[in-house]
């Protein structure tokens, strides 16, 4: 499957932003960091597993300064457990960052090798850790969206902690749209964010089957370079611009441009206060 690229002029476009300049919250919900002695290699990885050259290095600071560029007062940072071992240093990482930048909230990690009272555990120390919620990958952690791990965790997670998955690859068959619908029915109590529209590369079919879950939210990271504009328009109303949150998917994309490309939209003024503020305060409890 091969993906277009939709080419946007910065400069020419960047007066946009003007739009979000009533707004006290600019809010990115998707981004990644890393510890810095790591970062280079993380972000490496990533850039291999997507075949895309990454523009940020992966750490908080360069993140706090592609925000300061973008006008982006609040990130929403996480990183993936890849093996069972590393929860518990990373969650600690994600929660010294959270302390060190207070424009930055922390989602923790779990790993699918868990029991339901490492869950259980672990979900206790997000409280002490100040994590806010709950990051998962299915593709690179491998383990299907609906699986019986899946469905624990977000037992056990309730309504006290979102779950932000990311969604979607051609390649794989661990996170498409139908994966996402079926946790999302089968945990109504607990929010379920699907990562690139619900279903990146899937775009399509995650609207046909995620559109109108009252649970579920789907965030516009990694989709607006590969999606026709009015397309991308198409599925912010397709979904509800209620249910849409921005995200840049930090280091794969700068927030500046991802923002660039929102505001270049023929969206209405409340659609994009919803996307880039309101919805997200409303999730993470920001005043």
């Amino acid at each position: 499957m091969t993906l277009d690229y939709y080419e946007i002029d910065l400069e020419k476009n960047k007066h946009n932003l003007n739009k979000l300049s009533g707004l006290q919250d600019i809010i990115d919900i998707h981004a990644h960091i890393f510890p810095e002695k790591i970062a280079a290699r993380a972000v490496d990885s990533i850039g291999s597993f997507y075949q895309l050259d990454l523009s940020g290095d992966g750490t908080a600071a360069s993140l706090v300064a592609a925000n300061d560029k973008a006008g982006v007062t609040r990130s929403l940072v996480f990183s993936t457990a890849t093996v069972k071992s590393q929860v518990e240093p990373i969650n600690k990482f994600l929660s010294a960052r959270q302390s060190e930048h207070s424009s930055l909230t922390a989602f923790g990690t779990l790993h699918p090798a868990q029991s339901a009272v490492e869950i259980n555990e672990t979900l206790a120390s997000f409280e002490l850790l100040g994590l806010k919620g709950i990051k998962l990958h299915p593709d690179f952690q491998q383990i299907e969206a609906n699986s019986d791990f899946v469905l624990e965790l977000a037992a056990q997670a309730g309504p006290r902690y979102p779950i932000l998955i990311h969604a979607g690859d051609w390649r794989y068959d661990f996170s498409g749209p139908d994966r996402i619908a079926d946790l999302a029915a089968k945990r109504p109590d607990c929010t379920i964010i699907a990562a690139h529209f619900g279903g990146w590369s899937q775009w399509q079919d995650a609207l046909a089957v995620l559109s109108g879950l009252d649970n579920l939210y789907v965030d516009t990271s990694s989709s607006m370079a590969f999606v026709s504009p009015e397309q991308i328009v198409d599925l912010i109303r397709g979904f509800g611009s209620k249910h849409v949150l921005f995200g840049s998917d930090f280091p794969m994309w700068q927030p500046y441009e991802e923002l660039i490309r929102l505001t270049s939209l023929p969206l209405t003024q409340a659609e994009l206060e919803n996307i880039v503020c309101y919805n997200a305060c409303s999730l993470l409890k920001l005043s």
